[in-house]
């Protein structure tokens, strides 16, 4: 197995920095699947998937090498803690005129992910920054335990407003419960709501787009119970200005929200009900 990769975009490193920072800050364990043409970042919460944030390798890298376990199964899977790779990658974060990072698989009497950051510039002599990240790497055969979970029909598909118009209402909202409902219907309805011993409040969305409605839900409203903090740390990944974000609702069992900046990054991020 071997891995290797370079950034050399300042925009590429920066947006790969802030996705780092960010998954940093939703769990103590990640696990990072490579494949030749993917970077799918896993993070679970007690093993249970919460969030698959896929990069595309020819976005974000100007040189991609990676060979897998076999042709067959030409991918490789590590477990690391994210808080130390986004540390690594916190020169990046505080300067603009890093030249490069670079980014290998090694082994320094354990599995590491080793970055290679230049920071040198026209006027000042060369300067690297290089730091190890302890890794694991997972077998074959738990494989199948990272894999995104195949949720093949949702009750409704639509679009959500803007992450920083969300953001917003559900600050004030997390000051008042820990749990919001999320309902949605096939004219293009979005609420939000919370209920608490003396208010009822909740901010209606219109006129939204609908890609999908489940047979017989035409004339229902679909909902679901979910944390709000999860909800608010998903409306973090407005960083990344994304193109377009779509909330998929299955009738009091998940919220599964994506978001697609581009055609190189791809969130999916699941937030189960709170049974009522």
């Amino acid at each position: 197995m071997k891995f290797r990769c370079r950034m050399v975009d300042a925009g590429a490193m920066r947006d790969f920095t802030s996705i780092i920072n960010t998954i940093s800050r939703m769990a103590k364990y990640c696990v990072l699947r490579l494949t030749p043409d993917e970077l799918c970042f896993n993070v679970g919460d007690e093993r249970i998937p919460v969030l698959w944030a896929v990069l595309s390798q020819q976005h974000f890298f100007a040189e991609y090498v990676m060979s897998g376990v076999s042709d067959q199964e030409n991918e490789i899977y590590l477990e690391f803690d994210p808080s130390m790779f986004a540390r690594s990658l916190n020169s990046l974060r505080i300067t603009t005129s890093a030249r490069s990072a670079k980014i290998k698989l090694t082994n320094k009497r354990q599995p590491c992910l080793t970055f290679d950051i230049d920071l040198s510039s026209m006027s000042v002599d060369s300067r690297q920054c290089v730091h190890d990240v302890p890794v694991k790497l997972i077998p074959r055969r738990e494989w199948s335990e990272h894999k995104m979970p195949d949720i093949t029909e949702f009750d409704i598909s639509l679009e959500i407003p803007q992450l920083k118009y969300l953001r917003h209402i559900v600050d004030r909202m997390k000051n008042m419960s820990s749990q919001l409902t999320v309902s949605a219907n096939k004219c293009g309805m979005l609420v939000i709501k919370i209920e608490v011993d003396y208010a009822t409040v909740s901010t209606h969305f219109k006129g939204l787009q609908v890609w999908e409605c489940g047979e017989g839900k035409e004339t229902e409203d679909i909902s679901a119970m979910i944390s709000i903090k999860k909800l608010a740390m998903f409306l973090g990944w407005d960083i990344l200005h994304p193109d377009n974000v779509k909330c998929n609702l299955l009738q009091e069992k998940m919220v599964k929200l994506t978001l697609d900046v581009g055609d190189h990054v791809k969130i999916h991020y699941f937030i189960p009900a709170i049974a009522t």
